[in-house]
């Protein structure tokens, strides 16, 4: 009998110093996470400012050295950032306090390497594909440091590619649309790769709302710059951008990104905007029907800000047709004034909903 109850005792010991370990670990994490973040900004800010001065520096002496000391000097700080990756990954080192530095700064020694060399022996081709290489150079780095500033800025140099490309007398066609899109979606590995590697809450949402607003907004502007048909009918520059704004959402919605929702009815509404302006008829229709889904959307799940987002957007569409008409001034200005009142009272009675199916649960 005394057996068994020793026994016990020391399973419940083990229990009590692995919790207590687990315990440990978790604080240290919240703890560093907490204290660095505003130090892991400042450390990133300092290797742009870093990089930004090697590159001036070399860039002012440049024709100072021959050939083979330029293409030295090119490639020296590559190397570096390499060798301390190699180093940090020795000593298990985790820390964001080095990562994310390391990361700007290795991302921007890349981009002066081949723009340098590029600029020593003319191999680096046309300004599109500069670009592509910078972009596909950077992609590794973005993988292996998980740098959540680059993380969130890469994109930009696909849609930088798309643009230059088309400026540079690149033919639109389906294949051209095709490999644009396909180069924007190369930084989706990396974003996985970013929040596999579990960032602290404030860094992975300054992520997610940065990559929901690049993909929404940039993937509008590739299919448009890539398609100027669109370009024809302002209509159809709106219809892109709802669909961005709805792949966005559905994104959101199936990957457990919850910041995307938002992002997607912030666009969709902000499309909406034009609408008046230009259409009467079945878009105006849809804008409608999209503000109304919006605040359904917002009363159904008790988001106040989704409810918020619709009203604007139905409010929008119905004052500006009323203040374009012939209405005296006067019931212009008592319609304002309502809206106004409905907007608040809609609001006090939101918020009342709220604390009553919370207080019920």
């Amino acid at each position: 009998m005394k057996d068994d109850v020793k026994r016990k005792v020391e399973a419940i010991d083990l229990k009590i110093d692995e919790l207590e370990k687990q315990r440990k670990e978790l604080l240290a994490e919240l703890g560093e996470g907490s204290l660095s973040w505003g130090m892991m900004i400042m450390g990133a800010f300092g290797a742009l400012l870093t990089g930004l001065g090697v590159i001036a520096l070399f860039a002012a002496n440049w024709d100072a050295f021959g050939r083979e000391s330029r293409a030295v000097i090119a490639c020296l700080p590559v190397v570096m950032c390499g060798m301390t990756a190699v180093w940090a990954y020795a000593k298990r080192m985790t820390t964001r306090l080095l990562w994310e530095p390391l990361g700007i700064f290795w991302c921007l020694s890349l981009a002066a390497a081949v723009c340098l060399i590029d600029h020593t022996y003319g191999v680096g081709g046309s300004t599109p594909e500069q670009i592509l290489q910078i972009a596909l150079l950077m992609l590794p780095v973005i993988w292996l440091t998980r740098s959540a500033v680059m993380t969130a800025l890469w994109p930009l140099i696909a849609i930088a590619w798309t643009i230059t490309s088309r400026t540079a007398g690149v033919e639109a066609s389906a294949d051209f649309t095709g490999k644009s899109i396909a180069l924007l979606a190369l930084s989706l590995p990396a974003f996985i790769a970013f929040h596999r590697s579990r960032p602290q809450m404030s860094a992975f949402a300054s992520v997610q709302v940065a990559m929901g607003f690049v993909y929404s907004l940039g993937l509008g502007t590739i299919l448009l710059v890539s398609v100027p048909s669109l370009f024809k009918d302002f209509t159809a520059v709106i219809y892109v951008f709802w669909l961005c704004a709805a792949l966005v959402a559905g994104a959101g919605c199936a990957f457990s990104l919850p910041t995307w929702g938002g992002i997607g009815a912030i666009v969709a509404v902000v499309a909406i905007f034009p609408v008046p302006f230009f259409q009467l008829g079945a878009t105006y229709a849809v804008a409608l029907a999209i503000a109304v889904g919006i605040i359904m959307h917002g009363v159904r799940t008790l988001q106040l800000g989704f409810a918020n987002l619709g009203a604007v957007g139905l409010l929008w569409l119905v004052l500006v047709k009323f203040f374009a008409s012939g209405a005296p001034f006067v019931l212009k200005g008592i319609v304002l004034v309502t809206a106004g009142v409905l907007l608040t009272a809609f609001n006090i009675m939101f918020v009342r909903q709220c604390k009553e199916s919370r207080a019920l649960t």
